[in-house]
């Protein structure tokens, strides 16, 4: 089943909440909430998000980065993959 637009707000722009759930198709996600059956539905990635700006800036409190811990969720921590083979032309087209 398709999806709409994603909104996700933080606690200064709760606002949106309300003003969101008026449009049909979109859904609405507190930061804190954030998931990825909300980010990628079904497994398909590319659905559009839209963050306000209290919400972007708090996805460092919540999920951490490279560098430092999450201050929210206790021991979590970003992956950072590192890709053996660079070269994408040859691994698209092998076998």
């Amino acid at each position: 089943m398709r999806k709409g637009p994603l909104m996700v707000y933080g606690d200064d722009s709760s606002d949106i909440k309300t003003a969101a759930r008026n449009l049909p198709g979109v859904d609405s996600c507190h930061v804190n909430r954030l998931n990825v059956l909300q980010l990628a539905p079904g497994g398909h990635l590319g659905r559009f998000v839209v963050f306000t700006k209290d919400a972007f800036k708090a996805l460092n409190t919540v999920f951490g980065s490279y560098k430092t811990l999450s201050t929210q969720k206790s021991g979590y921590h970003l992956n950072r993959t590192v890709m053996t083979c660079a070269d994408i032309a040859r691994i698209i087209n092998s076998d």
